[in-house]
């Protein structure tokens, strides 16, 4: 889920502004921009965040406003001139002439003193202050996705127990439609009731979707279930349960000979599709 936010802490020239923005992802991204870290500091970083969002397109901006002085700006003379000794190195080896403004960035010409005694609790602290207001717009995100997941899932449901009544009317209906049929072409011959029954007993078997109704009601109660559990992660735990819906309701649809429940089960795999594309939000 998305989220920002943005946090401070020390004071003077050991203030560190910290803002993060979050976006969705598959794993857990982080890039760190606006002060350069040494490895040890860096790795307390990435595990400050990592214990809080396990994953997510993570942009870690952080601000150290005693090297916003411009009188300590100077020309970066050192990596102005490597740059354009790359430029003509690839001039002499490969014959593209490349002009040196098309990679150069402000950052590359001027050098700003780093903080060479930055505080690692200010610093983990601006960031934590931060951490703290992404999570409380994630949680809102959280609350809004969690009642849309429960009501579509809910919606399914209602369809679902509908195609059940439809289905228990089936028997009735095919008996009477296929004593007409027969009647009419017996003309005045004696309809064999023993027969008829066969008949619609082997039809009212192959549509018989009491299985299918059962474990999908199944499903529908672990879902909510899951979706009420807040110290574990379970959107791999709702995917697969939307795949299992998925199967029983392909079942159904190719089971049934009922225009109504062919019906149904398009509005059914509708509100899956949906369904799926938010669980994909979901931890």
């Amino acid at each position: 889920m998305t989220g920002f936010g943005r946090g401070s802490a020390g004071k003077n020239n050991q203030k560190v502004n910290a803002e993060i923005r979050a976006v969705n992802s598959r794993f857990l991204e982080l890039k760190i921009r606006g002060i350069t870290l040494n490895p040890q500091l860096e790795g307390m970083v990435r595990e400050r965040i990592s214990d809080t969002l396990q994953r997510g397109n993570i942009h870690l901006k952080l601000d150290f406003p005693a090297t916003q002085d411009t009188s300590a700006m100077k020309f970066n003379r050192d990596r102005y001139e490597k740059l354009q000794s790359v430029v003509q190195e690839i001039h002499v080896e490969y014959g593209q002439r490349l002009d040196i403004s098309d990679i150069i960035t402000a950052n590359d010409l001027i050098a700003v003193p780093e903080p060479s005694d930055l505080n690692k609790k200010v610093l983990l602290d601006a960031i934590s202050n931060a951490l703290n207001q992404v999570n409380q717009m994630r949680e809102k995100e959280g609350d809004k996705l969690k009642k849309d997941l429960e009501d579509r899932i809910n919606r399914i449901n209602k369809k679902i127990t509908i195609i059940e009544k439809e289905v228990k009317k089936f028997s009735d209906e095919k008996t009477q439609t296929l004593r007409k049929k027969i009647s009419a072409l017996l003309s005045d011959g004696e309809l064999d009731e023993s027969r008829l029954i066969q008949e619609v007993a082997y039809l009212v078997e192959r549509a018989d979707i009491t299985e299918e109704i059962v474990r999908c009601m199944s499903h529908f109660e672990q879902f909510n279930a899951f979706l009420n559990t807040t110290d574990e992660p379970v959107g791999k735990r709702l995917n697969f349960l939307l795949q299992e819906i998925g199967r029983e309701t392909n079942t159904i649809g190719s089971k049934s000979p009922m225009t109504q429940v062919t019906n149904l089960i398009i509005d059914v795999k509708g509100e899956l599709e949906k369904i799926r594309e938010q669980v994909q939000n979901v931890l």
